[in-house]
């Protein structure tokens, strides 16, 4: 047996060491499909993908082995491949905890201290983790000196059939996820996230564009519960709905930020804010449609958007509703297909009450054309059963459009954002506020559509944003950039019949939305059997308010907002103050850790 670094440089040598660490990788790895549902499909996608992607690391790690090994450096590779196994088995045991793989927010939580406190993890796993280090050492001296006795069984023919074999299950591997996403197979499509910078094989635009794949086809909700992978509801619902059942109109204007609602600007739901409560300080659950919408149907936090697009599992909300025979329709300027919501928000609504392609050359156009469909709709239906509408405005997104007639504010012109700036800002604002104008002339026309059928009595109607809109106040543009205020604070007003107005001035967010309407339709379970907010109504205090984007998160207080990486390349917390500024120093993230630890413990409980 060799004993030095020194002796036998042979490349079977290489072959056979890192051959060693592909073998305890893929043990390690393999600890992920503890977390699969256990479907024979999906153990067969998550094994091919467990093959593939531990591959994917070697592919990677090869080259800079290859080097290091030729120009005498072969030593290095002992602490380099040692400190990838210990990242394998903190990324599973990380992933176990939280239900994220390891990034720079969970890094500070480890590292700051107080910070495995706050999640209930102690001395025994700083303990675990120190005696999992010395054993990823330990094993890379162990390879090394096996190596030199496997290298001559290293044939070219030997290594030939491993790459053929690892080839067949990237092959595998990509093909099972392509096909589940174009036929929306449950067992495939909610496993995107399970390993470790998994890069998953989407083909659906070129299916549709080359091979005649419908991609707006009605879509079957659901997964056989035994091998979901999370726990949502909590608990079973309990329900003794009432004798008269109210009727639910949710209206929802996209971009609409919370400085919008005004006598000038938003005239018709002023109005209706006279006899409803209106909530002053209110935050949508994401800074961008998606999450926005999410945590308004769903009530939790919007990190479970994937998994809940991955098995297709609709709200308990609108279950709840169809469960109790209400008829459920929805009226959306935009496509419901992207963002997904025929696969989660919507994936329980029959196809015939929805209607997502309105005719119409703009936004406005759209929007005018769907309140029309819902106000013959109001005059024909069956008024013995109560419905749930869902209607979803697009004017003020984007191109900010606004009917003839409607253009209040002036000048209004559209402005490239490559040429945006403090100087030309006012006009684009002034679009987009007439495109707001716009909107509400419409909300105030189905408002007399519901009063004059006689509804306005027995209705329950909620208008609101699902995010907000900037225009450089503080140097940014749009949404789905961050979470300052103008891009997370909405307006929200909800009238409910036969309860007394008020103004409602402390923070509530989308996700006290649905804790508010199920008790309404007999739900007597508590609301953290569903969400992860409480009643609008309720007095209730709480440390911080949540939202969420693609990859980021925020925790937003009075005084401070924290910007938590969901993802490895995201970088680490920043912490920003009232007016948005960023605050240097380590220390600013240091006083969010307990507030991390909760938000962590509640980002992972529906999830088994």
């Amino acid at each position: 047996m060799v004993n030095t670094f020194s002796e036998d440089k042979g490349p079977r040598r290489l072959a056979a060491f890192l051959g060693l660490n592909f073998s305890l990788s893929l043990a390690l790895c393999a600890g992920f499909l503890l977390f699969t549902g256990g479907h024979p499909l999906e153990l067969a996608f998550a094994g091919a993908a467990l093959v593939s992607n531990t591959a994917m690391f070697y592919a990677a790690l090869a080259l800079p082995a290859a080097l290091l090994y030729a120009f005498g450096a072969g030593r290095l590779l002992l602490p380099l491949l040692a400190v990838f196994q210990l990242f394998l088995a903190t990324d599973l045991a990380v992933y176990k905890i939280f239900k994220f793989h390891l990034n720079s927010m969970v890094l500070n939580l480890v590292l700051t201290p107080g910070g495995l406190e706050s999640l209930d993890q102690g001395w025994a796993t700083k303990a675990l983790f120190v005696l999992v280090a010395i054993g990823a050492g330990a094993a890379q001296w162990y390879f090394w000196r096996l190596a030199p006795r496997l290298a001559p069984k290293v044939t070219g023919r030997r290594a030939a059939l491993a790459l053929a074999g690892i080839l067949l299950f990237a092959v595998a591997d990509k093909g099972l996820f392509a096909w589940g996403t174009l036929y929306d197979s449950v067992y495939i499509t909610r496993n995107s996230q399970l390993f470790p910078l998994y890069q998953p094989l989407r083909v659906r635009s070129f299916a549709s564009k080359y091979l005649g794949v419908k991609l707006d086809r009605e879509v079957r909700a659901g997964v056989d519960l035994k091998y979901s992978g999370l726990r949502y509801p909590a608990a079973p619902l309990m329900a003794e709905p009432p004798a008269k059942p109210l009727n639910f109109l949710i209206i929802v204007v996209d971009s609409l930020r919370r400085d919008m609602l005004t006598p000038e600007i938003m005239p018709e739901t002023w109005a209706l804010g006279q006899k409803s409560a209106v909530f002053t300080d209110h935050y949508s659950g994401g800074n961008c449609t998606r999450f926005g919408i999410f945590s308004v149907l769903y009530g939790i936090y919007g990190n479970y958007w994937f998994p809940m697009l991955g098995e297709l599992r609709g709200p308990v909300l609108i279950d709840a509703l169809k469960a109790q025979g209400y008829d459920l329709r929805l009226y959306a300027s935009a496509k419901l297909s992207f963002p997904e919501f025929n696969k989660t928000c919507f994936v329980s609504v029959p196809r015939d009450g929805i209607l997502d392609e309105p005719a119409g050359e703009n936004g406005a156009q759209k929007d005018k054309a769907i309140s029309e469909r819902f106000a013959a709709y109001l005059k024909q239906r069956d008024g013995k059963k109560p419905y749930f509408s869902f209607i979803f405005y697009d004017a003020s997104h984007g191109n900010y459009d606004a009917l003839p007639g409607l253009e209040k504010f002036q000048p209004a012109f559209p402005v490239s954002q490559l040429a945006l700036n403090k100087g030309n800002v006012g006009g684009l604002f002034n679009r987009y506020r007439n495109s707001v104008h716009t909107d509400d002339s419409l909300v105030g026309g189905i408002l007399r559509a519901v009063r004059d059928t006689g509804g306005l009595k027995n209705t329950v109607v909620l208008v609101l944003g699902d995010h907000g809109e900037a225009f450089l106040e503080r140097g940014r543009y749009g949404h789905n950039q961050g979470y300052s205020p103008e891009e997370v604070r909405v307006p929200l007003v909800l009238y409910v019949p036969g309860r007394a107005p008020q103004r409602v001035t402390r923070p509530t967010s989308h996700l006290d939305i649905v804790p508010t309407l199920l008790p309404l339709t007999g739900v007597k379970n508590p609301a953290a059997d569903y969400s992860s907010g409480q009643s609008l109504f309720s007095a209730g205090a709480r440390p911080f308010l949540a939202a969420f984007s693609w990859d980021t998160a925020g925790i937003i207080t009075s005084s401070r907002t924290a910007e938590l990486p969901l993802e490895m390349y995201k970088g680490g917390v920043k912490v920003f103050d009232a007016d948005y500024k960023e605050v240097p120093g380590r220390q600013a993230a240091a006083e969010f850790m307990p507030l991390i630890g909760r938000f962590q413990k509640e980002a992972r409980r529906f999830s088994r």
